[in-house]
């Protein structure tokens, strides 16, 4: 039996070699044929799997940990959830002290995180951490608790900044967050439920996530993305990287289910600085003004306006007397970057130019014209932003369909007027519109005025016609002013 096994093991071999040496001596043959083709092959064998070094590691929590703190926040709520006939008569109050409905006052308590940026105790937070707290406790690495001042909060970009009376604490460097790389591993760390110093891991998943809607309206988004866990209590810890450097401010994840579902956000160190240094400075952030508005490039505006790509941000509309029309910035020109930081969504200009100090100048990759150039701008100061006045526009007649579903009119001294238009207005008016016809990627209504066709001024609609009829695309480009806010859109003819 045993010698029966054993030659079943030689002849088994026996095939087995015999296979590999016919093998082999194709995948010789094979070689041989491309080489008198002039094939190259390469036989060089792959690189080998990158090792993650797990003391580096432990090394960077290590380093950083110290620097990271727990902020507990408590204010003081008023609350009445059982209103109950004759609560508020102060007869039965003097017999019935606690009746259920009396207004009473109780303690709400937050919990986050927060990192050290300088020895004498200025900590960098998320705004949501310390929104409308009565007292502030910082936890700090070594087991002291003290209490913290806000010394300024921004709700649009979701920082704060506190102070607490300490000296020569353990500070966490700032890395250069643009230099950031997608797939980088990265640590997270905080008090998620209250637990401190806990440390997760992930990679960067991505950068510059804007318009998500997570601090809200007219806010600045510019977002790390990243799958190292973040929980409640996480916000405004540290992500770092693998030299222990802070990288971003964890602040917001998404889900479903109210917990860590791999997909966490964390303001860039970068844009978090500028706003520092502001509430450092001010108190507030004052906010940088270019004095433009821009959209996103769709296919159909590269086509119109002869661009080789979707890249960057167009120009819808220029203030006058604005740092852009300083810089000679026009409507229709296209912003490739600021200060080499490329342009993907017209939030990443809005966060970095918003998050920008005043009188500092900043370099512009701009193509006007065709041609691709740098313009140096100064950045001002943000204004006021006037309140819009409601547009109710007066019966019109003899207007022209200048495009399926939409009529146009020329501006007549009745429509400016009712308009609130300067009298040198130049553009013609769209006085009603049918969406059944309508074929355009912004839902124009009457009221709307075009101020260009195909890039070309219009102030009559005969103007307008001529241009639509002189075009030879499928499409038409617009430039339409609703209120205060202009917006290139193409329409099909």
């Amino acid at each position: 039996m045993t010698f029966v096994r054993s030659s079943k093991v030689l002849r088994v071999f026996a095939v087995v070699v015999v296979v590999g040496i016919v093998a082999g001596g194709w995948v010789l043959y094979g070689l041989e044929k491309a080489n008198d083709a002039g094939v190259q092959v390469s036989t060089i064998a792959p690189a080998s799997a990158q090792v993650i070094d797990q003391s580096q590691i432990t090394a960077a929590a290590k380093k950083a940990m110290p620097s990271v703190v727990a902020v507990a926040s408590t204010k003081i709520v008023t609350s009445r959830p059982f209103p109950r006939p004759f609560s508020d008569d102060p007869f039965f109050r003097r017999f019935f002290r606690d009746i259920p409905g009396q207004e009473r006052e109780y303690e709400q308590h937050g919990l986050g995180s927060g990192v050290v940026v300088s020895e004498d105790g200025y900590i960098l937070t998320n705004a949501h951490v310390i929104a409308n707290a009565d007292q502030i406790e910082v936890h700090l690495y070594d087991e002291r608790v003290m209490n913290a001042e806000v010394v300024g909060s921004d709700e649009g970009s979701e920082l704060a900044v506190l102070k607490i009376d300490a000296k020569d604490l353990a500070v966490l460097a700032m890395a250069d967050s643009d230099r950031a790389e997608v797939g980088e591993i990265v640590l997270a760390i905080g008090s998620p439920f209250g637990l401190g110093n806990t440390v997760t891991m992930g990679i960067i998943s991505a950068k510059g996530r804007t318009d998500l809607g997570i601090v809200g309206e007219a806010s600045y988004e510019d977002f790390i993305q990243t799958d190292a866990a973040i929980n409640p209590g996480n916000s405004g810890g540290a992500l770092i990287n693998l030299k222990g450097e802070l990288v971003g401010i964890n602040t917001a994840i998404a889900t479903y289910t109210r917990g860590y579902q791999g997909v966490g956000f964390a303001i860039p160190t970068n844009l978090a600085r500028r706003v520092m240094d502001s509430l450092v400075e001010h108190g507030e952030l004052v906010r940088g003004w270019l004095g433009v508005r821009i959209k996103d490039i769709t296919p159909e505006l590269a086509e119109q306006f002869n661009l080789k790509n979707t890249k960057g941000v167009l120009v819808s509309y220029l203030e006058e007397e604005s740092p852009a029309a300083h810089a000679n910035l026009k409507v229709g020109d296209v912003i490739l970057s600021v200060n080499g930081r490329e342009l993907d969504t017209p939030g990443t200009l809005t966060a970095i130019i918003g998050t920008t100090q005043p009188d500092t100048e900043v370099a512009l990759d701009v193509v006007s014209g065709g041609k691709e150039e740098t313009r140096t701008v100064r950045i001002g100061k943000r204004p006021k932003t006037p309140t819009e006045r409601a547009v109710g526009l007066p019966d019109v007649d003899g207007d022209v369909e200048i495009l399926p579903g939409i009529w146009a009119s020329d501006l007549s001294a009745e429509l400016r007027d009712s308009m609130d238009l300067p009298q040198n207005a130049r553009a013609i008016v769209i006085t009603r519109t049918d969406e059944a016809k309508m074929q355009s990627r912004m839902p124009l209504q009457a009221g709307d005025l075009i101020v260009a066709v195909n890039q070309s001024k219009v102030a009559s609609v005969q103007q307008a016609h001529k241009i639509v009829n002189a075009s030879k695309r499928d499409t038409v480009l617009l430039l339409v002013q609703r209120g205060r806010h202009s917006i290139f859109t193409t329409v099909k003819k």
